[in-house]
């Protein structure tokens, strides 16, 4: 199977895998044995190119994407290490250990995407299309899992999803401020839903560490980002293709 895309464009492999992820992630509320598919997406394509049988990415794409690679490693392991180190110097067992895999994957994955969306569009597209990517994320299990919970929860739930499209919609007018912003509304978020307590007597509680990594995650990376360059002229292009173009040429 052979696929030239244009540069920038998301290729029918790539949306047929963002296709199974989601699906995959769906279906866990039936039974966890759909998390299968999430594994087939996330990892299928990426075993494909690696075995030479998908070619629809091109040199840059592949350069940034096996950086990404070498980044996950450093960041997964160094999360494995404190996991492991947490877990084994408890003076009493600790609840929800059964919680490190997720926990663990979830950095990893989270790291490899950040960084190799990064590598290869630049800081500006990223943190906007990460924020797009993730608020739509956000949005969609929201109302999965509160589709029973009555309009009133559902409005409320949804609305977590609403400083993902506000903070990406700004990113392109004013990215510092924006940045500044990503990374209050990261700190205001961990607290307001009481994440400093992954630093407690139970860190492993259901969910809590992926929360972090998935919620305010993007919220870390895409402010830092922002921060980390100058803003582009107010003449540039809404589409991102000057953001882009002067992110690249500032590294």
């Amino acid at each position: 199977m052979t696929e030239e895309v244009r540069r920038g464009g998301i290729s029918p492999l790539t949306m047929a895998a963002g296709v199974l992820v989601v699906a995959g992630f769906a279906l866990t509320g039936i039974s966890w044995g759909f998390l299968v598919l999430v594994g087939i997406g996330a990892f299928g394509p990426g075993v494909l190119r690696e075995l030479g049988w998908v070619h629809d990415k091109d040199e840059l794409q592949l350069l940034a994407a096996r950086r990404a690679g070498y980044h996950a490693y450093l960041a997964g392991g160094l999360a494995a290490i404190l996991m492991i180190a947490r877990v084994r110097s408890a003076a009493q067992p600790v609840v929800h250990a059964d919680e490190l895999a997720t926990s663990l994957l979830a950095v990893i994955w989270f790291t490899w995407l950040v960084s190799s969306l990064h590598g290869y569009w630049g800081p500006f597209l990223t943190a906007r299309r990460i924020l797009i990517i993730f608020g739509a994320v956000w949005l969609l299990f929201n109302i999965l899992g509160n589709i029973s919970a009555g309009a009133g929860a559902l409005l409320i739930q949804s609305l977590l999803a609403v400083p993902f499209f506000v903070l990406a919609w700004l990113t392109p007018r004013w990215p510092r401020l924006t940045g500044v912003l990503l990374l209050g509304a990261a700190v205001v978020c961990g607290y307001f839903f009481r994440l400093y307590e992954v630093f407690g007597p139970d860190p492993f509680a259901r969910g809590r560490v992926e929360v972090i990594v998935l919620f305010l995650g993007p919220l870390a990376a895409g402010g830092l980002m922002l921060l980390g360059v100058g803003g582009p002229a107010a003449s540039e292009p809404d589409d991102g293709a000057g953001y882009e173009k002067a992110a690249r040429e500032g590294r």
